[in-house]
């Protein structure tokens, strides 16, 4: 009999126990405690990707802490440096939070372009210094995938000033070659376009130097004119007011090389009507991120709006499949670093961000409270029960 008493008392003293466990975090996810999108979709996974700093860097680091994510590219000319601006601003608000309590960290959309140095020039710009991450494309896009991000190529590249080579062969085939106008060197000239490109891809070049006339090209890709002068390299300047190719009256060591030029190297017997319009070569070079009708893809799984939930107010969602590029999203990861809550778009108050941040921290710190320390009317309840223990214990004695 003394035994089932103590197992009856200790399976009440474990039931007491219980009720001093918090509440897991999706617990205390109510639409009207947040200013951002509640979400549901989980952890946001591990990666180890390169900083700004060339050093490597783990989203586990940072585990126990909150976290905001944002998603980047450095050469967008008004949402990212917008995103990236008013980040700054909620880490003035929060002060010494930022470090100890709350983490920042932005993440590449565009990692060919976005190397270590163009992210380090970036947060000089911008006068931030948290972690601005890039890597290989294929480990960026499982980041993407973690964060449920679609990422829209086609807008990326069409912020980039590209100048193209194209080369029509006598055999009437043809190439175009590009180069980022940024890449070139200052007072470029058609001879550092055409070399630059070439070489890039690996395309051989012959060529002569007269000192009145500059550089002559006299083969390309091993297809060399002849010496008879039955077809020759001519060179020809994209007129963009026209949308033509116009031989050049100069030679291509004159040719003065802005974001709007691209040069052709022509086999003269050649149909020059075969010639690419270097304006639409990005649209081309870039089809396979388009749907299947041939439009961009901005499907939004969730039809959200960027100024509001676009949702019930106690309703959570799972955002998959968000295209970034011509939109982003940024994301508040809590401590187990599972994504909490989205702010979509770039024209939400900073205020808001701050508000939320604010919001978790205190869940945290609630939980971590219920947690240690039980509640007054917990701990007079395990004492009245240890009471009656002791009682019938001693009443069995006796």
């Amino acid at each position: 009999m003394r035994m089932k008493i103590v197992s009856i008392s200790t399976m009440m003293l474990i039931s007491a126990f219980a009720g001093c466990m918090g509440d897991s975090p999706s617990e205390h996810m109510h639409g009207e405690d947040y200013k951002g999108v509640p979400l549901t979709s989980g952890s946001a996974g591990d990666f180890t990707l390169e900083d700004h700093t060339g050093q490597n860097f783990s989203l586990s680091s940072l585990e126990g802490d909150l976290v905001v994510v944002s998603f980047i590219f450095t050469r967008c000319p008004d949402t990212c440096p917008l995103i990236t601006s008013k980040l700054r601003h909620v880490a003035d608000e929060l002060g010494d939070k930022i470090g100890d309590e709350v983490h920042f960290v932005s993440v590449s959309l565009d990692p060919e372009y976005d190397t270590t140095e163009r992210l380090s020039a970036y947060t000089e710009l911008h006068q931030v210094d948290w972690p601005h991450l890039t890597g290989e494309r294929e480990d960026l896009e499982q980041v993407w995938e973690n964060f449920g991000l679609q990422v829209n190529r086609t807008f990326i590249e069409s912020h980039v000033k590209m100048n193209h080579v194209s080369v029509l062969y006598p055999d009437n085939t043809t190439e175009t070659f590009s180069v980022m106008n940024e890449d070139l060197p200052t007072d470029a000239k058609g001879w550092n376009l055409t070399t630059m490109s070439f070489e890039s891809n690996n395309i051989s070049l012959n060529s002569t130097y007269d000192e009145q006339y500059g550089h002559g090209v006299t083969g390309i890709n091993d297809t060399d004119s002849p010496e008879d002068w039955s077809w020759y390299w001519s060179l020809l300047i994209w007129n963009s007011s026209n949308s033509s190719w116009d031989e050049s009256d100069i030679g291509v060591s004159f040719v003065e090389v802005g974001p709007d030029t691209h040069i052709a190297w022509a086999a003269n017997s050649s149909n020059l009507s075969l010639l690419p319009n270097p304006e639409m070569v990005n649209d081309h070079e870039h089809g396979d991120d388009d749907s299947e009708d041939g439009s961009p893809d901005h499907m939004h799984t969730h039809s959200l709006s960027e100024g509001g939930h676009g949702h019930d107010e106690e309703e959570t969602v799972d955002l998959t499949n968000y295209t970034v590029g011509h939109n982003t999203v940024t994301f508040i990861l809590d401590e187990d670093l599972d994504k909490r809550i989205a702010f979509l778009g770039d024209s939400w108050p900073d205020q808001h961000l701050v508000d939320d941040v604010n919001t978790l921290l205190k869940e945290s710190s609630e939980d971590s409270h219920s947690h240690s320390t039980p509640s007054i009317g917990v701990v007079f309840t395990i004492l009245s029960i240890l009471g009656a223990v002791l009682f019938l214990q001693r009443s069995r004695i006796e």
